[in-house]
C-alpha cells in the first residue's frame, strides 16, 4: 500500500494506493509515479465538472427559443 500525505489540498489529507497482489516487480520510483498519474488524470475530470455555466447557458437559451417559438405562434393566431 502506498500513502500520500496531500497537505495542500483542501478537500484531502490522504490518499491511498493498494498494489496488486500479481505484479510485485515494479520498483518504489515506479509506484510513486503511477500514483501521481492516477492523481493527475483525476484533476482532468475536476476540470470537466466546471462545465456547469455551458450546460446552463445551452438551457437558458433553449427555454428562449420555446419561448420565442410560443409567441410567434400565438401572434400568428391572432391574425
Amino acid at each position: 500500500m502506498i500513502v500520500l500525505q496531500t497537505p495542500e489540498s483542501g478537500v484531502f489529507e490522504s490518499a491511498f494506493f493498494v498494489l496488486r497482489r500479481d505484479n510485485q516487480s515494479v520498483g518504489h520510483d515506479d509506484m510513486i509515479a503511477e500514483a501521481n498519474r492516477i492523481i493527475g488524470n483525476g484533476a482532468r475530470v475536476r476540470r470537466r465538472a466546471r462545465r456547469m455555466p455551458e450546460r446552463l447557458l445551452i438551457f437558458l437559451l433553449g427555454v428562449a427559443f420555446g419561448v420565442g417559438i410560443f409567441t410567434l405562434i400565438y401572434f400568428l393566431r391572432q391574425i
